[in-house]
Order: structure tokens, then sequence, then C-alpha cells
């Protein structure tokens, strides 16, 4: 994870706490929940619906505490799950748990789904072309495509490393040294 997505995600954990705390306020409130609406015309109401607000009745759970407890339990330890893996920079974590969130929650959690898409798409682009940014990717898509038309190599040039293994100069490598252990031993050749 560069310093990007780690801001975005930290700002991700951030919102994913206050909708924790929304809901262990109406957990503490004991706020009831709004279990389902329908719309009728005139203002008489079904038996099971007895909330007469506007043009819809509305069916009210009176019980409603372990609504809010599990809602705030399952969000505030997604959020903190998402945080672990935002400071440990660890890109997969943070998309899982954010999609799974964002899914979780549904329509208030798409916020959380877009983040983890988000960091999945840059994960795809840094893996296929080695940059992750928009602009990087595209040059490097663009360079790809403008080999094929042209006949050459059209693998992307991988990016600058300060690693080892980046400083040799190209050319033949030796072959690996045969393994005692699993390589079968040769014939010598025939005269």
């Amino acid at each position: 994870m560069d310093h990007i997505e780690r801001n975005v995600s930290l700002f991700g954990v951030a919102i994913a706490i206050l909708i924790s705390l929304v809901s262990l306020a109406a957990w503490i409130k004991k706020s009831p929940v709004i279990t389902t609406k329908k719309y009728v015309k005139g203002k008489a109401c079904p038996k099971a619906f007895p909330v007469h607000k506007l043009e819809f009745c509305e069916s009210i759970l009176k019980e409603s505490g372990s609504y809010w407890a599990t809602r705030f339990l399952f969000v505030f330890i997604v959020a903190i799950l998402i945080l672990f893996f935002a400071l440990r920079r660890k890109r997969a974590g943070v998309a899982c748990f954010a999609c799974f969130l964002g899914i979780g929650l549904g329509i208030a959690g798409v916020v959380f789904v877009f983040l983890g898409a988000w960091l999945i798409v840059r994960a795809f682009r840094l893996q296929r072309y080695g940059d992750a940014t928009w602009s990087g990717s595209n040059k490097i898509a663009r360079e790809v495509a403008q080999a094929k038309r042209e006949g050459r190599d059209a693998t992307p040039k991988p990016m600058p490393s300060s690693s080892p293994t980046a400083a040799l100069p190209p050319g033949p490598l030796a072959p690996p040294s045969a393994s005692k252990r699993y390589t079968p031993k040769q014939k010598p050749p025939k005269r």
C-alpha cells in the first residue's frame, strides 16, 4: 500500500467508527427500528402497521436492543480489522474487509464497497502494469499497444526498484546447478 491508499483506508476506518458510535448511541437510547413501511391510500392503516406517517404506515420493532448491539459490534470489529491491515500496509486485507463491511451495512455501506473495489483495481493495475496510478498504467498500456502494432515484444517494462537483483546487467544467466536429491543421473553419451 502506498501513502494515498493508506490515508484513504484510515479515513474509511474513521467513518466506520462514527457509524459504530451512532449504533452505540441508538443501542443506549433503545431507539426503535422501523422494520417495514407500506403505502396506503387514505388515513386507515392495517392492524400490522399501527403508526401512520404521511402516506405510509410503519411497523416498529419495540425490542431493538439486539439489533443495535449486533450492528455496533459488527461495524466496530470490522473497523478495527481494517485499521490493523491499514497500519500493516496490507492491501488485500483492507480491500476484503472493506467490501465485507459495505455488504454488511447495505445501502449505508456503499462507501466501503467503493473503497474495497478501488483497492482491488489499484492492485490489479499494479500487478499488470507495474504502476497503480491511472496516468502511469494508461501510459504503460499505450506503450504495450504501440509495441503490438509495430510487431515488437509487448511486455511492459518493469518499474525500477532498489532490490539487488535489479542491479544485475542483462544477459544470459547460468543454468541452476543440479540437485543431488531430485535430479536423476544422466547416462554418459555414446561414442
